[in-house]
């Protein structure tokens, strides 16, 4: 593919990423949490962690399931970024120490930009354990890219000779 389009492409889904990002750090703290019980309990119902328990039960596995589930939503999303992000950047002939660092300074500056938003949305909180795991997320992102990568460049060699 014509690296132009790459980096067109890449450069769309970063800012598609950070809008997410931003939008959902928009919400005020009784949205977001919210937002976040009602997608635990589908992945409770999903996995059926939920079978043999009462309501009580089920209620409070919720509830402790949702803080595990809001900080796996930040390192997913993160590491969407990571993959956009370096994606982008590996459309520049530059070395690839300087893709990651490059990469891994953009996502640390978003995180930390993310958690001053929320200073404003009502009830919500920064907290730097969310800019650490957004950060591994960054970081994860970015592996994911560099082995995917590899993978597709080794089968293009195989199929040229074949």
């Amino acid at each position: 593919m014509n690296i132009k389009i790459q980096r067109i492409i890449f450069a769309i889904l970063t800012i598609m990423t950070f809008i997410a990002i931003f939008i959902f750090s928009n919400q005020n703290g009784e949205k977001s949490g919210s937002t976040s019980r009602t997608f635990t309990r589908k992945i409770v119902e999903i996995l059926q962690i939920d079978k043999n328990l009462n309501e009580i039960e089920k209620e409070e596995l919720i509830a402790n399931s949702q803080y595990i589930i809001r900080k796996l939503a930040h390192f997913t999303i993160y590491a969407i970024a990571g993959i956009n992000i370096y994606g982008f950047i590996n459309t520049y002939n530059i070395k690839k120490s300087k893709k990651i660092i490059s990469t891994f300074l953009i996502g640390v500056i978003y995180a930390t930009s993310d958690e001053i938003h929320q200073m404003f949305s009502g009830g919500r909180t920064p907290a730097i354990k969310d800019v650490c795991i957004d950060t591994l997320g960054v970081v994860f992102g970015i592996g994911v890219f560099i082995v995917i990568n590899k993978i597709v460049k080794c089968c293009q060699e195989i199929n040229k000779k074949c």
